[in-house]
């Protein structure tokens, strides 16, 4: 008989208050080595806090969160792609000098070690199909290809997990595709992927499993088995805690049209 992997990932029972608010309530699930996990709910369901406290930089009011095989006995080698990736736009930097930052360490390099930097910095935009454009300014590049060159940046540490927020909004949809399929490939070569977005259509198209939030977890299954009325339900219910506040909601909730959600 064949055993399921061991989780990389178990978070038990997790729950998060903040300034006197509950963010997260009670969350469980699993995350598998190598699974692209798929995070989507509604604005203020908690889905960046999730993304916090499993970078260590928020810790839990309860429950907690465990990491198998972690070498320090804590957390695996982590990468992450935030919403805006904290660059100044204006910042005189070549795609291929962004991607340089991305390696650990302050200490100058020299010789062989700057020329093994350059060439994993090369080898990444490769990857991600930016080489062509490694001596390009960043801010000439496009949304989409931005977002890549700031995937290659995480990339250079070689982390084992990828923890990404939101890294395609603004992007068009070739764009998004493009990106997705990149993380798919990374996901199939071992590195576990966790990637918040609100297009609900895309990430269910290149993601194995589904994590629904909205404060609660209210699913957690297979990407191909999501069903309408389960992020209707998680919408909904962020909608009521609108109203409670005394919000005025005109919108009763998200529904798909022509293959994308609405709000």
């Amino acid at each position: 008989m064949t055993h399921p992997p061991q989780p990389l990932l178990e978070v038990e029972k997790l729950t998060l208050d903040l300034s006197g608010r509950r963010i997260l309530e009670n969350i469980n699930l699993a995350v598998a080595p190598g699974e692209f996990l798929g995070v989507i709910g509604p604005n203020g369901g908690g889905k960046t806090s999730l993304l916090r406290v499993l970078l260590g930089v928020l810790q839990p009011s309860a429950g907690r969160v465990r990491w198998a095989h972690a070498s320090d006995g804590g957390r695996p080698h982590l990468g992450y792609v935030p919403q805006r990736g904290g660059l100044d736009r204006s910042y005189p930097l070549s795609a291929c000098e962004i991607v340089k930052q991305g390696r650990s360490g302050a200490r100058p390099l020299f010789g062989a070690a700057r020329r093994e930097v350059a060439a994993l910095a090369e080898q990444l935009l490769h990857r991600v199909g930016l080489v062509e454009h490694a001596e390009a300014p960043f801010v000439h590049l496009s949304g989409g290809q931005q977002r890549r060159c700031l995937l290659a940046r995480a990339l250079m540490d070689s982390p084992s997990v990828l923890l990404l927020d939101e890294p395609t909004a603004g992007v068009d949809t070739e764009g998004q595709q493009q990106f997705c399929a990149i993380l798919r490939e990374l996901s199939e070569q071992g590195i576990t992927i966790a990637l918040v977005s609100h297009d609900i259509p895309l990430i269910t198209k290149y993601a194995h499993r589904i994590a629904c939030l909205g404060v609660t977890l209210h699913w957690h299954g297979a990407a191909d088995a999501l069903e309408q009325h389960t992020v209707l339900d998680a919408y909904r219910c962020e909608l009521e805690r609108y109203q409670v506040g005394e919000k005025r909601i005109t919108s009763s909730g998200p529904h798909f049209h022509g293959g994308k959600h609405c709000l």
